[in-house]
């Protein structure tokens, strides 16, 4: 099988459970989001070598996965107390971390593992607020955010190849091009126009807004997670999906839109 179609088959079925977990059962995002975010830890433990205090990314994995499921349990109330949380957790981080055998030696560990924590855990967290509106279940503003993702990379992929001439950030992804960039914001707007008509939980406009942010704010994690794959000297983050790399290569662009997505529902729309 070509790169090509391997790409495009493993694509598929990565969308399909994708669509399935997220829009028809809360239990299924649930799934979703779990995976991402254990998927993505075992990934940044490997981007950060930090093969010698796995303990510590295995106690953040667990409670992470705890306060995943304690929100979905109590749908939305559970943002209003997101920070406290998350500061609890990074506590109980720097307690086994000053306790632990050799904590003198590896002074950098827990500020590593806090940043794969937070990293990780402030979007998959807030992507179930995405999904409740009031909380009341309504995954449309969250499967919209995945398909204008979709629709940004592929156009930005398909523009750069064929018009790419200068390069957006050389230096974190040398492939990355100012035109590829404006091709996937211009495909991001034209979906998200199209949802509009698809889905009008939200105005034309507030769409189109929501897409920009996706876009936009998606790129940049696309090229966060570049500088991290440098720094670690990898091409990838991993390779659980054949032909895509590692979770992390698949859902920068989700991590980074997230969180500025949850700001403009929550206080610019509903």
């Amino acid at each position: 099988m070509s790169e090509l179609a391997k790409r495009a088959l493993f694509g598929s079925i990565y969308v399909a459970v994708v669509i399935a977990g997220v829009f028809f059962h809360p239990s299924g995002l649930l799934f979703i989001l779990s995976l991402i975010y254990v998927m993505g830890m075992i990934e940044m433990k490997h981007l950060q070598n930090g093969q010698n205090f796995g303990l510590l990314y295995t106690s953040a994995s667990l409670l992470g996965i705890f306060a995943l499921v304690a929100h979905l349990s109590f749908s939305y109330d559970f943002q209003d107390h997101l920070l406290p949380f998350m500061a609890m957790v990074i506590l109980a981080l720097f307690l086994q971390h000053l306790f632990s055998k050799g904590s003198e030696t590896n002074s950098d560990r827990l500020s590593k593992v806090t940043f794969s924590f937070i990293y990780l855990f402030l979007p998959t967290s807030l992507a179930i607020s995405i999904a409740y509106i009031d909380g009341i279940w309504q995954p449309e503003y969250l499967l919209g955010l995945f398909i204008i993702l979709w629709a940004n990379d592929t156009a930005a992929f398909l523009t750069g190849k064929k018009f790419g001439k200068h390069k957006l950030i050389e230096r974190l992804s040398p492939k990355k091009s100012i035109e590829g960039f404006v091709g996937g914001l211009i495909g991001s707007l034209l979906v998200g126009f199209a949802l509009s008509k698809f889905w009008p939980i939200m105005s034309t406009i507030e769409w189109i807004i929501f897409s920009a942010i996706v876009a936009i704010f998606g790129s940049i994690g696309d090229l966060f997670q570049s500088s991290l794959k440098r720094s670690a000297g990898v091409k990838d983050s991993g390779n659980i999906i054949p032909g895509h790399g590692g979770i992390l290569d698949r859902l920068d662009s989700f991590l980074f839109s997230v969180p500025i997505v949850y700001f403009y529902l929550r206080y610019f729309t509903y």
